[in-house]
């Protein structure tokens, strides 16, 4: 019993230092990797599925409208590839929700409002699609997003490996979503170093990831100091102004939205100088 118990943590410690190695190679790497293509605006508060209540449904022409005219540059919205429509559907939820009583598809979305903005597309259920429908999935998201450069401003978001890369393969801009303990669980780091790994050889454009709680972050000091360099898409912030001023400078923090199924309005935030540029961002 003792041999086996050994055994058991010889592989335990080779495991953690396979993942360490692998980590500080990762690192350096990614410490002299262009991520100029990920997007960099001063305006990094975008909104999640618009601005809705008071008779708008979110996730809707409406909502989404009503936040890019208050400052929103972009939206994270709800999709999911309908395999025998052979078509995208704006919904969190399946069976689908409608929006004024009608499934509204991502097409009509982006006819109504995708002129300069861009799209955080949270793609439910991608670990689904086999392979032949994941690249069907792509080939529709070109067609429908060919016009005005309307498919640079897209970033897909994923936490399935194969078929988030098989978009990326194909061109579009990938969010590779990531689920950490907040950074007062031991585990954290940990977590973090195998993320970042994926991260590294599916060639992602950004990490996503939850902001967690105000008091008990996943995206705290630690966490950013092991991330580096890498990009960031933030969602689930507490709508809490002082913590929203503190992300706006930081420079690996490209884009955010604020509360957890809550409409809030923070669009009128940014890091922006007085002619619209970047400001300065904080070290």
């Amino acid at each position: 019993m003792l041999r086996i118990v050994r055994v058991f943590v010889y592989l335990i410690v080779a495991f953690l230092l396979s993942i360490y190695a692998l980590e500080f190679y990762v690192d350096r790497q990614l410490s002299s990797k262009d991520f100029s293509e990920a997007y960099d605006d001063c305006r990094k508060v975008w909104t999640a599925r618009g601005l809705y209540g008071e008779g708008i449904d979110q996730n809707s022409i409406q909502s989404i409208g009503r936040a890019f005219a208050q400052g929103a540059q972009g939206v994270e919205v709800d999709v999911r590839y309908d395999v025998a429509q052979k078509d995208y559907i704006v919904s969190h939820d399946y069976p689908y929700r409608t929006k004024n009583g009608k499934i509204l598809p991502l097409s009509e979305l982006f006819d109504a409002v995708g002129d300069g903005h861009y799209f955080w597309l949270d793609f439910k259920a991608l670990r689904h699609l086999n392979e032949e429908q994941a690249m069907q999935a792509i080939q529709r998201l070109k067609d429908i997003s060919s016009r005005n450069g309307l498919s640079e401003r897209i970033y897909v978001e994923g936490e399935n490996p194969t078929n988030l890369a098989r978009f990326r393969k194909a061109g579009f801009h990938t969010i590779f979503d990531t689920h950490p303990e907040p950074e007062s669980v031991f585990i954290s780091g940990l977590m973090i170093a195998v993320y970042k790994i994926f991260y590294y050889f599916g060639v992602h454009t950004v990490m996503g990831m939850e902001y967690g709680e105000l008091n008990d972050p996943v995206y705290g000091e630690k966490t950013r100091r092991q991330l580096g360099n890498i990009p960031v898409f933030l969602y689930h912030l507490p709508a809490d102004e002082a913590l929203v001023d503190s992300l706006l400078p930081i420079p690996q923090v490209r884009a955010f939205i604020v509360g957890n199924n809550l409409s809030v309005d923070f669009h009128h935030k940014n890091n922006c100088s007085t002619d619209g540029s970047r400001a300065n961002s904080a070290l």
